[in-house]
């Protein structure tokens, strides 16, 4: 399942207006495994102090209670292996059980609501991003991937190339017959190397492509690509094929920082593009609010670690931060939320819309904007 495709089931699971228990928690070490039974606990304890928790009725507060049990008995029966960080969403209520296994650092925490509490995990993705590394030489290939901050090698291909003959033949003929041969084994070995990296793309949707291998090697390969394929490329780095999976991932390490600078630069000036231009951008909460209701988001972008305090209506879904008690839009009674940015993302969740949180500074941009699908 790639990220798009398991962010689309987190949204859909069916609680309807049930509360919903998610935990973050940090296990990329035994002992925080071995303590995690007691970081549960005292944050469960934190939360039954706070007001969506003691507004609950008894049967949800059992509810909510059973959540924490269940996530307390799958932590305690998790031993060994090599893990970094889990997110588990529970409503024992309606019977959601979800645990993602996720391969890069969270913060530990619960939250208690009326629906999983995504922001974090959809933060951390776009951080880390899905990227390829594609190694080739005449000889050699594969293909590593970095997905949900996991690290896979998913193909190592050896290509069998014809032995060179001593024996050149009447007028060098079979020497020319033994060198189409080859060229013909290369190119299909490069050819079979594109295609797998076409297919692979099509299932995790990288955000980049690192490429490498001898510089000949290289040229010859990309020859193979599509363009869609090939503008995903943004280094090329000399790599020994042979290398293993860590130490690639060790000497690219450098590089990945520059890439997510790259990526993110293409979405800003998209944006820009879109906004001054086709008239296909909107910036500030109620802009994109309003852009959200309609369904005209294609791209949600949110500046790492903005947040703010707000209200929202559970009946239409509209935001502010005033502190109206009353909708606008409606008339029914406001409730508060630590973060608009959280309402705003499960509205463009339900409307298909990708979600970008972005580190490089969004200029005149609001750190709330989007590319919509048509013209307003």
């Amino acid at each position: 399942m790639n990220s798009v495709e398991l962010i689309q089931s987190l949204q859909t699971l069916k609680t309807e207006g049930n509360p919903v228990t998610t935990v973050y928690l940090d296990v990329s070490t035994s002992q925080q495994l071995r303590s995690a039974e007691i970081v549960v606990n005292n944050l469960f304890k934190q939360k039954k102090e706070k007001t969506f928790y003691k507004n609950l009725s008894d049967e949800e507060k059992r509810s909510v209670d059973k959540d924490v049990e269940g996530i307390i008995k799958f932590l305690n029966n998790q031993l060994g292996g090599a893990r970094q960080s889990f997110m588990i969403i529970s409503s024992a209520r309606v019977y959601v059980w979800q645990v993602v296994h996720i391969g890069f650092p969270v913060e530990n925490m619960m939250v208690i609501q009326d629906r999983p509490y995504l922001r974090p995990f959809l933060e951390g993705m776009s951080q880390e991003r899905n990227y390829a590394i594609v190694l080739v030489d005449q000889g050699k290939g594969k293909i590593l991937v970095n997905h949900l901050g996991h690290k896979e090698e998913l193909l190592d291909v050896i290509n069998l190339i014809p032995d060179d003959t001593t024996d050149g033949g009447f007028g060098g003929m079979d020497e020319r017959k033994n060198e189409r041969r080859r060229e013909e084994a290369v190119s299909k070995h490069y050819k079979n190397i594109a295609g797998q990296l076409e297919q692979l793309d099509a299932t995790y949707r990288f955000d980049w492509i690192i490429l490498g291998g001898l510089r000949e090697s290289m040229s010859d390969f990309e020859s193979f690509l599509r363009p869609d394929i090939k503008h995903k490329i943004f280094r090329k780095l000399s790599i020994d094929p042979n290398l293993s999976i860590d130490k690639v991932f060790q000497l690219i390490d450098k590089e990945i920082p520059e890439c997510r600078h790259m990526f993110e630069g293409d979405l800003l000036n998209m944006l820009a593009n879109e906004f001054h231009k086709n008239y296909k951008g909107v910036s500030g909460i109620r802009h994109v609010e309003e852009a959200l209701q309609q369904g005209q988001v294609d791209t949600l972008m949110i500046q790492d670690s903005f947040q703010t305090k707000g209200r929202v209506c559970k009946w239409c879904l509209h935001t502010t931060t005033d502190s109206d008690d009353l909708c606008s839009e409606c008339g029914h009674p406001m409730e508060r939320t630590l973060d608009i940015t959280d309402e705003l993302i499960h509205i463009a969740l339900d409307t298909s819309a990708r979600i970008e949180f972005v580190s490089t500074e969004m200029g005149t941009f609001s750190p709330i904007s989007a590319i919509l699908r048509y013209r307003r």
